[in-house]
């Protein structure tokens, strides 16, 4: 099944390229009920754990990007009278969709790699 392929492609190219695997399910049973097979899903870390990227692709639904960014780079977040500690700005923030269609890259792998290359830190 492509989806299964798609989101096992992700894990793979977790793992090549230093990002931790945080979740992973070939039987999502959560969104839109898919008429033949299953929905997968699989989120990532990247090697500094700043970001994470969520991808869900069902058979009929297709795929669905999503990354969490910093919360220190999130400038809509409302203050919150509760988090007074600064340690709390280290949690990521809420997660945004990736417009996949418009991501450069010949197929779903390569857009993949480009993406998570972008979220990496530099180590130069």
């Amino acid at each position: 099944q492509m989806s299964q392929h798609q989101v096992h492609a992700v894990q793979q190219l977790a793992k090549v390229m230093g990002w931790q695997v945080l979740s992973f399910s070939n039987h999502v049973g959560l969104g839109p009920i898919e008429s033949i097979g299953n929905a997968s899903a699989i989120t990532v870390a990247s090697p500094s754990g700043d970001y994470a990227i969520s991808v869900r692709n069902g058979p009929e639904s297709g795929s669905k990007i999503m990354v969490q960014f910093p919360r220190n780079q999130c400038k809509d977040l409302p203050k919150s009278d509760v988090l007074q500690d600064s340690k709390w700005n280290h949690l990521r923030g809420p997660f945004r969709e990736v417009q996949w269609n418009k991501m450069e890259g010949r197929n779903f792998v390569y857009k993949m790699e480009l993406l998570m290359s972008a979220l990496s830190p530099c180590l130069l």
